[in-house]
């Protein structure tokens, strides 16, 4: 039987460069809990905050809040100061700390109202910056800390200060001794998050998938990177990239079929990686076989999703099912949330069909700290922070200002990788190799990021004022032609279309989703809110009941 580990992941481990976790205890002042919040709402009621005066984020997410960071890092002011308090400046470090956990029995709702209250606390106390997203199922966090500074030693480093969190939150509950944080530290001072966002939502990654249908006690089985490293080199796998397409355009799992390629064994057929502890790992398995280099290791398939929503549709295809059938399933995302559910669900649809479901034990993050030359993982990990992308010995992050390169000069994550860079990633306008989302481009028929370089990003295409189409990778495979502003999406940005497409207003084929809550008659309603504001050129003359610009008379009138 497969047995799903949970051992906990020591500090030391995820950042070796740091000292253990236990060192920054001295400086631990905890933040008080405060009471379970029953206000009469019941626990199926709606969630009132105690967000201590914090500011609400909009009718999108009514009940979240945002809470302001006191000590934020400008480039533009501090480029303007004096050359001292540059230097100053430049010498002050950010931390980060990825980590999610899942609440078994889950949080009933007046305890995610009280851990909603108790995070706005701590926050504000340890001026934390970032995004959590918080539900009956557990938590979903992506912190940073900024270092004060004030140098002395009262005073807890970015480091410290998001240690000093997760013992908030183990005191808060014992189900977050389970938790594995992964720390990196030593980041610039730019990585840090300019205000903290909390985000009350249904689920922590939004399948629409109920838990009878997708039992998290009933996942895959987690695997160390190691052991995921190992399973890679099977010719009886395949390996699932659980993330959208436009993440995985930058970088993936196929590293495997590469060296296959490249013939990149050693004299006995074992393929080796150097772990971090600097040994050989041979890709041997734990029943004994190996993959020689007559084969191409695990198969790597990208579901090609905009959104998480996708993944039930995709896996209910037939020749999916056919392309899974008797295989080992391996599973990966960023940092493993995703893998979660998605597992749970693939093993309920599919159960004794496949040979296993396996998914990556703390994601990629994980995996490329203990592979320093990156493993079977070509080019950049794709991440929800000011970081970006990250690449091979590249940990920082590629976020920030465009350097000055070619166009055609795509990067593999590190200058120390050996790995071909012939990834799929290039510039939606001229096509030419290109690996960063810059500019906050967005395809204009279904609303994901796209690749656009620095050189069409400055040109006419990438003016947001010109007419010309933006179009995705997925979206110029699919051959989608309507554009996102002329469907009304529902279901949260499903489109219920049919199999040859259809959808719009004037006939063509519509994207099957849209990454954007609402769908595309949002804009119109946006337009509509605008023109109400503008008094109507007709005034009292106009004869349009239905007009949307504003109407003095007819306000008065009505009221």
């Amino acid at each position: 039987k497969q047995k799903q580990s949970h051992k906990t992941v020591p500090a030391e481990e995820a950042n070796p460069e740091h000292v253990p976790e236990e060192n920054f205890d001295a400086s631990y002042i905890p933040v008080p809990i405060p009471d379970e919040i029953k206000d009469g709402s019941g626990d199926d009621g709606e969630m009132p905050i105690g967000n201590g005066g914090a500011k609400k984020l909009g009718k999108w997410f009514p009940e979240a809040v945002v809470i302001k960071t006191t000590t934020v890092h400008n480039s533009v002011t501090q480029h303007k100061k004096s050359k001292k308090k540059n230097e100053e400046q430049e010498t002050r470090t950010s931390s980060l700390v990825l980590f999610y956990q899942y609440a078994n029995p889950p949080f009933r709702q007046s305890q995610v109202r009280q851990l909603i209250t108790y995070l706005t606390s701590v926050a504000k106390t340890r001026n934390l910056g970032g995004r959590v997203r918080v539900s009956n199922e557990g938590v979903n966090c992506t912190l940073s800390s900024l270092a004060a500074t004030d140098r002395s030693a009262s005073v807890p480093s970015a480091a410290a200060n998001l240690r000093h969190v997760a013992s908030d939150l183990r005191n808060f509950s014992p189900v977050f001794n389970e938790t594995d944080f992964k720390y990196i530290d030593d980041l610039p001072p730019d990585r840090h998050f300019k205000d903290l966002k909390i985000l009350p939502v249904k689920e922590l990654v939004f399948y629409g998938i109920s838990e009878k249908d997708a039992p998290l006690n009933k996942g895959g089985v987690h695997l160390d990177a190691k052991d995921y490293h190992k399973m890679l080199a099977r010719d009886d796998a395949v390996v699932i990239d659980v993330r959208n397409h436009y993440e995985a355009l930058i970088g993936r799992f196929d590293g495997q079929s590469q060296i296959a390629e490249d013939g990149g064994n050693d004299d006995d057929g074992k393929k080796k990686s150097k772990s971090k502890s600097g040994e050989d790992d041979e890709s041997s398995t734990s029943d004994g076989k190996q993959a020689t280099g007559e084969g191409r290791g695990a198969t790597y398939i990208d579901p090609m999703m905009r959104k998480s929503t996708d993944f039930p549709d995709w896996l209910a295809k037939p020749e999916t099912k056919e392309k899974l059938a008797n295989k080992k399933v391996l599973m990966f995302c960023t940092g493993g949330v995703r893998c979660e559910r998605a597992s749970a669900y693939l093993k309920k649809q599919m159960g004794d069909q496949v040979d296993g479901v396996f998914q990556l034990k703390g994601g990629i993050e994980r995996y490329m700290k203990e592979f320093q030359d990156g493993g079977y993982w070509r080019g950049n990990n794709f991440v929800f922070d000011k970081r970006e992308a990250v690449g091979v010995g590249n940990m920082g992050g590629v976020g920030g200002v465009v350097r000055k390169q070619k166009c055609d000069s795509i990067v593999d994550g590190s200058p120390a990788s050996n790995k071909p860079a012939q990834l799929d990633a290039k510039c939606c306008c001229c096509s030419k190799p290109w690996d960063r989302y810059v500019g906050k481009r967005k395809c204009d028929f279904c609303g994901v990021p796209v690749l656009m370089c620095d050189t069409c990003m400055t040109s006419h295409k990438g003016n947001k004022s010109n007419k010309e189409d933006v179009q995705c990778d997925l979206c110029k495979k699919e051959g989608v032609t309507v554009h996102a502003n002329e469907v009304e999406w529902t279901d949260n940005g499903v489109h219920n279309c049919t199999e040859e497409g259809g959808g719009g207003t004037g006939g063509g084929k519509a994207a099957r989703s849209v990454l954007k809550w609402g769908g595309g008659h949002a804009s119109e309603k946006k337009f509509k809110k605008k023109a109400s504001r503008k008094p109507c050129r007709f005034g009292s003359e106009c004869v349009r009941k239905d007009c949307m610009f504003f109407h003095p008379e007819r306000t008065s009138q009505a009221s």
